[in-house]
This record gives C-alpha cells, sequence and structure tokens, in this order.
C-alpha cells in the first residue's frame, strides 16, 4: 500500500491511497487523516482497483464501506477511483454509489492534483 499526501494552498490535504487491499492497512489512512492540518479540507482519494480481490463477501465488502462512512463522518470527502464493472454495479445495487464521488482513473487524477498544487 502507498499513502502520498498533497496539501495545496487552496487549503486542501489530499491523502492518496493506491493498492489498499487488506483491512488492517485502513488504520494507516486514519492515521494519515489524523496528521493531515486541520485548517484544510481533508479529502481521501481510494485506488479501488483492488476491491474485486476481497472476494466480494457481504463482510469483506460491509467492512470495506463501514471503515469509508466512519471516515467520511469525520468530514472528509471520499472518492473512489479506477472501480471496474463489476465493484460499480454492486456499489449501485447495494445504492452505495450516492454515497461517495467516483473518478475514472487514479493516475490522471493523481496528475492533475500534483499539477494543481504545483501552479
Amino acid at each position: 500500500m502507498e499513502i502520498t499526501n498533497h496539501t495545496s494552498h487552496q487549503n486542501r490535504h489530499i491523502i492518496f491511497v493506491k493498492d489498499l487491499v487488506k483491512q488492517q492497512a485502513l488504520d494507516q489512512v486514519r492515521q494519515a487523516i489524523a496528521e493531515a492540518p486541520t485548517d484544510h479540507k481533508k479529502e481521501l482519494w481510494i485506488d479501488c482497483s483492488h476491491v474485486d480481490r476481497l472476494h466480494l463477501t457481504n463482510s469483506s465488502i460491509c467492512s470495506f464501506v463501514s471503515e469509508l462512512l466512519k471516515i467520511r463522518k469525520h468530514d472528509v470527502k471520499v472518492v473512489l477511483c479506477d472501480m471496474n464493472a463489476t465493484t460499480e454495479r454492486l456499489f449501485r445495487l447495494l445504492r452505495l454509489d450516492s454515497l461517495f464521488e467516483k473518478a475514472k482513473s487514479f493516475e490522471e487524477v493523481e496528475k492533475e492534483t500534483r499539477a494543481q498544487l504545483a501552479a
């Protein structure tokens, strides 16, 4: 798992998480959020290309979504990137698609954000 932090002059702190596969890794994500500047808007961008590797059982998806909802309760914008068609369909069927923002490609979003933060 790779966590990258970006802080902008626009009072945004963006935390990119790539290759998050294990539930235990969310502790590191929570710590990165806690260490972000308190006077900035916090955003968590998660690479979800791994979600289909959670074996898509009720408990694994429930745990993943539950953690995302807990993070969101702390006034953190959660954006899910690189969801495959199966995962998107599952989120839509469970009516979870309206709870989180989505982006197509994690790499494209990260490059755009780095360029914006550098400007």
